[in-house]
């Protein structure tokens, strides 16, 4: 398992991706398209999402990962 806080800049854009395993984020500041403050998403194995931040706010969320987060596991479409 990894644990990472990941923060996003206003504009800010995580291109369309899955992962291997399992996702977790938890939004601890900040509200855009695909984020909102105080929400708990769950990433299924395989489940395409991304990141806009699209707000004039930094986005700032918890993301914890099964199995750890490494670049082979991580598929950008």
């Amino acid at each position: 398992m990894s644990s990472y806080i990941y923060h996003m800049l206003p504009g800010g854009i995580e291109k369309r991706h899955f992962h291997d395993g399992i996702e977790l984020e938890y939004v601890i500041r900040g509200n855009s398209s695909t984020h909102k403050k105080g929400r708990l998403y769950f990433r299924k194995k395989g489940e395409v999402h991304e990141g806009i931040n699209d707000s004039k706010n930094d986005l700032v969320f918890l993301c914890l990962t099964i199995p750890a987060e490494t670049k082979g596991n991580t598929h950008y479409l």
